[in-house]
């Protein structure tokens, strides 16, 4: 279900990229529409669990993002000025990546359910449960039609339930080729992408999850931006942290999932490349083949996974990689290098046909 907004904003932010948000009251924004949190008995104070190393981790400060320098004011978030058009592209785009399938041991279920979708990731290849998953992933941008999307995210999963975080190039979803933040959650009962159905609660004033990135030169100036997520010991809720300072952005209450309540049991992290059947598939990763360099191909480093035993791994064991696709796109697991890099995996193909 996608809520058009309808809530009152105290103030209204610009970006230096020239987008409008609402500073939105937060108890009105629209996560507290679902039937689960109607309540309002909201009281989220994070645990110190984790604490994950985000060095090299280089996109913009969030104070860096706003014209004035602070975002919205406390006890409101920033919500993206949404229209008419933007709900029903975005409710498409939705659609477009929904599967029903209940079976994640293996993406190729996924990919069957979408064969217009191409992954090439790094996967778990156990059915384990797991508490979190994170890495540092280098931003780039590239051209893809209205037809197409290309990312680079993190999937975590349990049945009918699924969390992707990431960044996205995606005109079918934002009416822009901008290289931006993006959200996707399923459970049994609804999928949507970023705040558009109601479920994840932003926490963040200053934080526009959906804000454009700073993206990377080739060979020269490489950008990355950190994503982790994780399910907080105290309250059992999913909660996603991103940037330098792991800035918490937002949450996922346990409660509106089914499976995703007690824990993932699938995890990965790499690209996804979408197109339509009359079109040729998008680039993916930097937007080249890659050539086994950090500073060539679309990257995730510090690629991480919280355990079984709400440990961070800093070089999860028993992973293995897949592409489904292996003429267009390809994944690399170069293993722990050690460093500020820590385990690494490179992956992407430029466009052509399937």
């Amino acid at each position: 279900m996608i809520v058009f907004l309808t809530t009152v904003s105290w103030s209204v932010k610009q970006t230096t990229n020239g987008e409008t948000y609402n500073c939105v009251d937060f108890y009105e924004q629209p996560a507290f529409d679902h039937p689960l949190l109607k309540d309002n008995k909201f009281n989220f104070q994070p645990s110190s669990s984790y604490s994950v190393d985000s060095s090299g981790s280089s996109n913009k400060k969030q104070s860096d993002i706003w014209l004035n320098g602070k975002g919205c004011p406390i006890g409101t978030v920033p919500i993206r000025k949404t229209t008419r058009d933007d709900l029903s592209r975005a409710e498409s785009a939705a659609e477009t990546v929904h599967t029903n399938t209940n079976d994640n041991l293996h993406p190729q279920r996924y990919i069957d359910d979408n064969p217009n979708v191409h992954v090439a990731v790094l996967r778990t290849s156990e059915e384990k449960k797991y508490y979190g998953a994170g890495m540092i992933t280098s931003v780039y941008n590239f051209a893809v039609s209205s037809q197409q999307y290309s990312s680079s995210r993190i999937k975590l999963q349990n049945g009918p339930d699924s969390i992707v975080v990431g960044w996205t190039i995606n005109p079918g979803l934002y009416g822009d080729n901008a290289t931006r933040h993006f959200i996707y959650t399923s459970t049994k009962d609804s999928h949507c992408y970023n705040t558009l159905c109601p479920g994840f609660i932003l926490m963040s004033p200053d934080t526009p999850f959906d804000s454009v990135l700073q993206v990377s030169e080739r060979e020269k100036n490489i950008r990355g931006q950190k994503f982790f997520v994780r399910k907080d010991a105290a309250s059992g809720d999913w909660v996603l942290q991103i940037g330098l300072d792991n800035t918490t952005v937002g949450t996922w209450p346990q409660k509106i999932f089914s499976k995703l309540n007690d824990s993932a049991t699938y995890v990965d992290w790499g690209g996804e490349a979408y197109s339509a059947s009359s079109e040729d598939l998008p680039p993916m990763g930097s937007g080249f083949p890659p050539m086994r360099s950090s500073v060539l191909d679309g990257y995730g480093r510090q690629v991480t996974l919280v355990d079984e035993n709400q440990q961070v791994d800093y070089n999860p064991p028993e992973c293995v990689t897949y592409t489904s696709d292996n003429k267009r796109y390809k994944i690399f697991d170069e293993g722990n290098v050690g460093g500020e890099i820590q385990r690494l995996i490179v992956f992407g193909g430029s466009s052509g046909p399937a």
